[in-house]
């Protein structure tokens, strides 16, 4: 690493080379998630007053997870064909959290992803609700705390909005971000974990369709190998005890939800944060959004082919594939942007060498990017925030590694 460990934990983080004034500090980002993290807070605790817990007529809470455990049960129950047809028989999510209206939803997950929440599903909502949220978030917050292990990177991730979004929702970001925080942190000394980590992230597909091609460019034989062979462990596990028929069932599922994503109306894509919802809400043809989008994949991955191929700092080489897979995806929604918490601790730890005043500022920007997305979803608002800013932070990071950095007195 680039970082040495003393460095970590030196209230000095930041001094320039030149010995001027220190800016990045642990002090400071320790007051800056301090006062983020009670912001949101208290914002949290308004939409837990707000719901009808405290309120008979308020919003239900945690309906995402909802449709987690209600789908999981039906597979428990040997109905995993439902599951799969739920947004077509109109499945209901009913008293869930004292949820009454109905609400028709869809499964779009492999099969194997009933294995992670069957720990769960036949515990009472709220509690099944805290399991997951919990396990996961300590995955997520273990994951980001080795890499930089500091009292203040904890007050950063209390701070980190898509941390509280990811609680609203009751979604899976933390569980996605968690196995890409410890398989980052593995690859490099423990690369048989680390594939483990990356195959287990594999129920969402769409986040990593550039990892093979970050592995291979890295020679990372041993990592790649671990990940297939997690793969084929988890698909051959769900052939075995829901056969065949429920591989068939989730393709017939992705290709409705990608009709769904193309023809159904702005609404859907209002929650999706790729190029190709962007060029689909400013009134672009599909076959636009589709050229955009497959020529920033193809941008992002060459970009990604050049750099892993080179003796490249791993910090810089992490950063540009987390952003990468956030910017290569056609479906991504706001709590996947919960991911930007591992590019911000690796690239992080790469500010200690320098001090420009627009690094600091992309990295606070990145850390509101989740709730800002969110705010524009909540109104209607069809602001690329998230594509701007990952477009912005994949170029100054690329500019950062073909040009040394400039220290610049503030």
């Amino acid at each position: 690493m680039s970082c040495p460990p003393s460095t970590i934990s030196d209230p000095s983080v930041g001094v320039r080379p030149e010995g001027g004034t220190p800016w990045w500090t642990l002090q400071r980002i320790s007051l800056y998630g301090a006062t983020f993290g009670l912001f949101f807070l208290i914002l949290y605790g308004q939409e837990l007053y707000d719901s009808r817990w405290f309120h008979p007529g308020g919003k239900p809470l945690f309906l995402d997870y909802g449709v987690f455990q209600t789908m999981t049960r039906l597979a428990a129950q040997g109905q995993a064909t439902s599951a799969y047809l739920s947004d077509l028989v109109g499945q209901h999510l009913v008293g869930f959290l004292d949820q009454r209206a109905p609400v028709t939803f869809g499964w779009f997950y492999p099969p194997y992803f009933f294995f992670y929440l069957y720990p769960f599903s036949g515990l009472m909502p709220l509690a099944s609700y805290g399991g997951f949220m919990g396990f996961s978030a300590a995955l997520f917050c273990s994951g980001i705390y080795m890499t930089w292990p500091n009292r203040a990177t904890l007050w950063a991730l209390f701070g980190f909005s898509g941390f509280w979004l990811n609680l609203n929702f009751g979604q899976n970001g933390f569980l996605t971000a968690g196995l890409v925080a410890w398989g980052l942190y593995w690859l490099e000394k423990k690369p048989v974990l680390a594939g483990i980590a990356i195959g287990l992230l594999s129920f969402k597909p769409q986040l990593g369709i550039l990892f093979p091609l970050a592995l291979v460019a890295g020679r990372e034989w041993r990592c790649l190998f671990s990940a297939l062979a997690t793969v084929f462990f988890l698909v051959l596990s769900s052939l075995l005890v829901y056969g065949v028929g429920a591989w068939m069932d989730w393709a017939h599922a992705l290709i409705r939800a990608q009709q769904e994503l193309g023809q159904y109306g702005l609404e859907p894509l209002l929650k999706v944060t790729s190029y190709y919802s962007w060029v689909r809400q400013w009134g672009g043809s599909q076959t636009w959004a589709k050229m955009v989008q497959g020529g920033v994949t193809a941008g992002v991955a060459g970009c990604l082919w050049t750099v892993w191929r080179r003796p490249v700092p791993r910090f810089s080489k992490y950063a540009l594939l987390i952003l990468g897979a956030l910017m290569a995806s056609p479906y991504v929604l706001e709590y996947d942007l919960t991911w930007l918490a591992v590019w911000g601790v690796w690239w992080g730890r790469g500010l200690v060498e320098k001090s420009h005043r627009w690094d600091r500022g992309l990295l606070v920007l990145l850390w509101t990017v989740p709730a800002l997305t969110h705010e524009m979803t909540h109104w209607n608002w069809t602001v690329p925030i998230a594509q701007f800013s990952l477009m912005t932070a994949f170029w100054w990071t690329w500019r950062g590694i073909r040009k040394p950095p400039s220290f610049i007195n503030d």
